[in-house]
């Protein structure tokens, strides 16, 4: 319960931090981290941590054709 926490918390500062970046490869970097981090979760989380990253890219880059 407490890591599920945990993790929730540390994403959400991620979202934040990456919406502050504008870069693409700012935001590779965060992601490859992130995806790092799924790599220690059990499989079913797992592979709903990789749907949360793939989601958060194309919102990423959806924001990203609005400001262009």
């Amino acid at each position: 319960m407490f890591l599920n926490a945990l993790k929730l918390a540390v994403i959400a500062t991620l979202a934040i931090l990456l919406s502050a970046c504008s870069s693409d490869a700012r935001y590779h970097e965060i992601q490859s981290a992130r995806l790092r981090e799924c790599n220690h979760m059990a499989d079913k989380e797992y592979h709903e941590c990789v749907k949360r990253q793939q989601d958060s890219y194309e919102e990423f880059k959806k924001q990203q054709a609005e400001h262009d």
